[in-house]
């Protein structure tokens, strides 16, 4: 089941964000998107009542921006990132968004594939964006 993110998933995303990324975003940071950024738009994606992922977003005006994407490394492969991915494009034509943008590990070759087959096109790369480690920017035109 994939809904809205809610202040009680807080916890379940944190630990979510510890698994799947070497320097993950921060319990304060998840916290404002979740209460405080009206620009905010975030997702869980629920199996038997434990979140194995979730995606975030910032949307403004006709652009949104993806915060963070993650799916627990056991349920990785089974189509649960295509399900979470597929809902929000969707989603994202009732809101009238036409731009998504993201930036991904130059080193993250799964989820660059998985975009790619979605239809984002590299745009440009942030030089040691992760620290030591480039960022390559993509965007895709959202088409109703």
């Amino acid at each position: 089941m994939i809904r809205n993110a809610e202040l009680h998933d807080l916890f379940q995303i944190i630990e979510l964000e510890k698994k799947v990324f070497k320097e993950p975003l921060t319990k304060e940071f998840i916290y404002q998107e979740l209460t405080l950024n009206p620009f905010s738009y975030y997702l869980v994606l629920e199996v038997k009542k434990e979140i194995i992922g979730y995606i975030g977003f910032r949307v403004v005006d006709e652009v949104a921006e993806m915060m963070n994407f993650a799916i627990d490394p056991e349920h990785q492969g089974q189509g649960y990132g295509k399900e979470i991915l597929n809902f929000v494009l969707n989603a994202f034509k009732d809101k009238n968004v036409k731009t998504i943008t993201l930036e991904v590990r130059k080193s993250n070759k799964k989820a660059i594939h998985l975009y790619e087959s979605y239809g984002f096109i590299q745009s440009h790369v942030r030089k040691q964006y992760y620290g030591n480690e480039d960022g390559i920017v993509y965007i895709k035109e959202v088409t109703p």
